[in-house]
């Protein structure tokens, strides 16, 4: 004769069932919505991070003549920024800076530049410094700051002299961008920008998490498209670089950097359509690092790279 099954133990078990099956529900929920969301929301919600608020210098700090302007990108967001002027500027450079930033990055290198006769125009991209706006987009939305700001230098600042843009990161991708939709930009100085939106968020994941595409890259690609508004295809600098054409370009790469490798700046300078394009590589530089590594390397090489734009471009200014 059988055992009777116990009433406890059944309900035991009912209750463990009901248990595990939650648990599984929540960790689906967690891995397909909740962590991509939130890092959905890190990404378009990005700020000047605290220790940057707290940097006061100016350019008057290296001497450099300044003042403060602003400025309306084309979707009504207000940028604010420093304009350096130079008597007879050999160009004037557009500056922008990377994630979590300000334009203080960019300042020690613009005064540089400046004393060497070359005017500036640093900006706050979008949610960054004093800089407005509901969203950020590590370089899509951004795209419009530089495009205001090379539109500024034409219309209001009525600079005659040729435009560059000169982005590091976050800022390099919203430069390329911007540069592939606006002809007012003449030449790009591109410092550690990544291949693609989509490539960058695949790469990151597995290079902090250690984890596949799927699901995490795939959802927190999903969520920030959804909230920015934009497809893979518009967010590819390879894409942008060939729209550019022949204007010249400079690509610049830390030895060590792991998030944007040199073999993505090769594979940018490969797809770039510019008979006037260099790559510099800064030994020892990780991230966003190339010019504190080697200030004197990487001046040389923007130098080098500026003083042969007229006779690279001569029919294009």
């Amino acid at each position: 004769m059988n055992a009777e099954k116990s009433p406890i133990g059944s309900k035991a078990w009912r209750w463990t069932r009901r248990i595990l099956i939650s648990l599984f529900i929540l960790v689906l929920v967690v891995i397909f919505f909740v962590a991509p969301y939130g890092l959905s929301y890190i990404v378009t919600h990005a700020r000047t991070r605290p220790m940057d608020r707290q940097l006061t210098a100016t350019p008057a700090t290296y001497q450099a003549d300044y003042r403060d302007v602003h400025f309306t990108a084309k979707d009504g967001t207000p940028i604010s920024g420093w304009y350096l002027p130079k008597e007879n500027a050999r160009a004037i450079i557009i500056y922008a800076h990377g994630w979590f930033k300000s334009r203080q990055e960019m300042l020690e290198r613009a005064a540089k530049f400046w004393q060497h006769g070359y005017a500036g125009l640093l900006i706050d991209l979008r949610r960054h410094g004093n800089s407005g706006g509901e969203l950020s987009s590590l370089g899509y939305l951004e795209r419009l700051d530089v495009e205001a700001a090379a539109k500024f230098i034409q219309d209001s600042l009525q600079v005659k002299a040729p435009i560059v843009g000169f982005g590091v990161s976050m800022g390099a991708a919203a430069t390329v961008l911007a540069a592939a939709d606006a002809s007012e930009i003449n030449a790009l100085i591109i410092d550690s920008s990544f291949l693609s939106f989509e490539e960058a968020i695949v790469h990151h994941v597995k290079l902090y998490f250690g984890l596949p595409r799927f699901p995490l890259a795939d959802e927190l690609i999903f969520f920030t498209r959804l909230k920015v508004g934009f497809k893979n295809e518009d967010f590819d600098m390879r894409r942008a670089l060939q729209k550019i054409g022949d204007r010249p370009m400079l690509f610049i790469a830390g030895e060590k950097d792991v998030r944007m490798p040199v073999e993505d700046a090769r594979a940018l300078a490969a797809s770039a359509q510019s008979s006037h394009k260099s790559l510099v590589v800064i030994p020892d530089a990780t991230h966003g690092a190339a010019y504190r590594t080697n200030p004197e390397m990487y001046e040389q090489a923007v130098l080098d790279f500026l003083s042969g734009l007229r006779q690279s471009t001569s029919n294009s200014f």
